[in-house]
């Protein structure tokens, strides 16, 4: 006499197996990447000048939200603003031929003329804005804040662009105000909004989107909407394709501007296609908020070129995750398999039977 495997220990160990192959697939699987690399672009962000021929606003521009507003307004006019919808106020570039990433674009000394009017140039042009002119500039120490800030840095992810403009900063009327993303101290407070945009890698052709809002001064809780298009121009002459690297110097200094200020050269590239946002009409009182002036603040919505794009989530480095519907659906095969081997254990008695 000898015993022999029941029927039903062969059926276990071939559940037990698929359970074994199910968890092994799902660990060694790659699934899916978390987000795509993270590049960071050093060069100069060159911009495309704001233009309100046809009615519409093209290009790079500023809009201010009032304090009771979102990103969709109500917004407040500019008086000095060309369009006919005074809540846009468009922008040039400045001598360095827009924004450079890796490096500071520093205010001048003096910042004012006797007037107030700023004297900054580099970024963008000097701009009126109720009949005194702002600019727009970086720098290591925040003029407002007397904080220390990191150089300005836009980042790649495929073709989206996100980035650390915290040192970014507004002079008007003797004043400064700090319109970086995040603040100095990196927070988001109010409706500042994380930088945002979009990259062609083939033609170089960028937008670039994010809030501000004011803390402090006489536009104490108004938000800056600053909205930059053109073309990135990489840093040591490169492709846009190719374009990356980690920076200038120690001191947050770039040796290697793509455009010079001394001599206003720029390299030459095709002219990218510009969303053109539609305007609209309304009103709003914004009086308290200028000195001297009487501001009224436009309630149209903001248009579908102009709008906020959700900040891009990056990583330093590829890593690899499984889904969550892989993980559900490899749990219930394992729950299955449990069950059904509690079924067979029980229906099988000792699992042995004695042959003739």
């Amino acid at each position: 006499m000898r015993s022999t495997p029941a029927p039903h220990r062969s059926a276990r160990f071939g559940m037990v197996s698929v359970i074994v192959c199910a968890i092994a697939a799902l660990l060694v699987a790659p699934g899916t990447a978390s987000a795509a690399t993270r590049v960071a672009l050093d060069g100069t962000f060159r911009l495309t000048a704001g233009s309100c021929a046809g009615g519409h606003i093209n290009g790079t521009y500023l809009r201010m939200i009032l304090p009771s507003g979102t990103a969709a307004g109500p917004y407040m006019s500019n008086s000095d603003s060309s369009c006919s919808d005074q809540s846009y106020t468009p922008l040039r570039p400045g001598s360095d031929g827009g924004l450079i990433s890796g490096g500071y674009q520093a205010t001048p000394s003096p910042a004012f003329d006797a007037k107030g009017n700023a004297q900054a140039g580099r970024i963008t042009a000097p701009a009126q804005f109720y009949g005194t002119a702002f600019a727009t500039s970086s720098n290591p120490v925040d003029p407002q804040t007397k904080t220390a800030v990191a150089r300005p840095q836009i980042y790649a992810s495929g073709n989206r662009l996100s980035g650390d403009l915290r040192a970014f900063s507004v002079t008007w009327n003797s004043q400064y105000f700090n319109q970086g993303s995040p603040k100095p101290n990196g927070n988001y407070p109010g409706a500042t909004s994380a930088v945002a945009g979009s990259y062609d890698r083939g033609t170089g052709a960028f937008t670039l989107t994010w809030t501000s809002q004011v803390v402090g001064g006489p536009f104490d809780k108004f938000t800056g909407l600053w909205h930059l298009t053109g073309t990135f121009v990489p840093a040591h002459g490169g492709s846009p394709s190719h374009a990356g690297g980690a920076g200038g110097g120690a001191n947050g200094s770039t040796s290697h501007p793509a455009t010079s200020a001394a001599t206003g050269s720029q390299p030459s590239l095709a002219t990218p296609t510009v969303r053109t946002p539609a305007s609209g009409s309304g009103s709003a009182s914004a009086a308290a908020a200028v000195p001297g002036g009487s501001p009224s603040g436009s309630g149209t919505s903001i248009a579908s070129g102009a709008r906020l794009a959700a900040a891009t989530s990056t990583v330093t480095k590829t890593r690899w995750h499984v889904e969550w519907w892989v993980i559900a659906i490899a749990l219930l095969v394992a729950v299955a398999g449990f069950v059904a081997l509690g079924l067979l254990g029980r229906g099988g008695g000792t699992g042995t039977r004695r042959a003739a």
